[in-house]
């Protein structure tokens, strides 16, 4: 009678892949991701490929292609939720694959799961990878492709079309985003991103429409234009922004001012900053160090930070926005 095969053990093989990750260039680590690739469940070729993405290991496209291809059979059952194709994307992209093949069936890839109400698509970042792939690779159909995504129902997936347009960097992807912009999206973070890119491959264009966006009276757009000129790094946009912070006297307005200069990490903008904490409304002080504190590991940025906090009567007041700038033990 002949002996049924074990089917292999995930909890096993992902223990065995966190063991080759200490060493995943020798021939036997390298064996081991081999199999994880070819036989492995949806979690255990999700773990190989990020270790794979994670040390930048060569010699590993075709069988990322090969299980691409594996979970684009049967792909709820295999893998539900889309990790081993979003992992597998990702190494590939990475490890710099040439071959587009698995971004194209990617960049249109949609999985539809069951859950409560309506059927929920979990392929949204396999398209958004994929976009940004092809972008790398300069597909000639890119622009098309990211025509379509830039409409996609996911917002995340519109977010990186226009990623991708900017990461692409062709003025020509440039229209898609002013007609999208002009056209509109429901979401601020789509909004902001094709902003962002527009200032990236047409400033000129990019520059007028965040700055019509600045001065007009709809709040939304109004910081979401801040945002984009802080997010561009361009000092005409900085002059920009300056001009609004001085004649703005709405809090609102304010604070999002104060984080677009956050964006900007020039030093004009740091000087600025500096002197809002140093003198400015207990708000707008407030406001600059949240503002800053993703920074607070920058060489020299916390003294600046604290120096410029001690020079007020109320710093105390700023004492829990000041907690990220203050070195372990003081």
């Amino acid at each position: 009678m002949a002996t049924r095969r074990r089917r292999s053990d995930p909890r096993h093989d992902l223990d065995e892949l966190a063991a080759v990750r200490a060493d995943a260039s020798s021939a036997e680590a390298r064996l081991k991701l081999v199999t994880a690739l070819q036989k492995g469940s949806g979690m255990v070729t999700a773990k190989a490929a990020a270790i794979v993405r994670e040390q930048t290991l060569p010699g590993f496209d075709a069988d990322l292609r090969a299980a691409f291809d594996r979970f684009l059979q049967d792909p709820v059952q295999t893998d539900p939720s889309c990790r081993a194709k979003l992992a597998l994307l990702e190494a590939l992209d990475f490890t710099e694959s040439m071959d587009p093949a698995p971004f194209l069936r990617g960049v249109r890839y949609v999985q539809k799961e069951k859950a409560w109400g309506p059927p929920v698509d979990t392929a949204t970042g396999v398209r958004a990878r994929s976009a940004l792939a092809l972008a790398r690779l300069r597909h000639p159909d890119h622009a098309l492709l990211m025509a379509e995504l830039l409409v996609d129902p996911e917002p995340p997936v519109r977010e990186a079309a226009a990623d991708a347009l900017a990461h692409r960097g062709d003025p020509a992807g440039a229209p898609l985003l002013l007609l999208k912009l002009r056209s509109g999206d429901p979401e601020p973070p789509v909004l902001l991103a094709c902003l962002s890119a527009l200032l990236s491959l047409a400033p000129a264009a990019g520059l007028a429409l965040a700055t019509q966006w600045l001065q007009g009276e709809d709040p939304g757009p109004r910081e979401l234009g801040a945002l984009a000129l802080g997010e561009s790094r361009r000092e005409d946009a900085l002059d920009r922004l300056l001009a609004a912070l001085e004649r703005s006297a709405l809090p609102r307005d304010r604070a999002s001012l104060l984080r677009a200069l956050a964006l900007h990490r020039s030093e004009r903008a740091l000087a600025v900053l500096l002197k809002t904490i140093a003198a400015g409304p207990p708000a707008d002080a407030k406001v600059a160090l949240e503002a800053l504190a993703p920074r607070a590991g920058e060489s020299g940025l916390s003294q600046q930070v604290r120096d410029a906090a001690s020079q007020r009567p109320d710093a105390g007041a700023l004492q829990a926005a000041l907690e990220r700038f203050t070195p372990p033990g003081q």
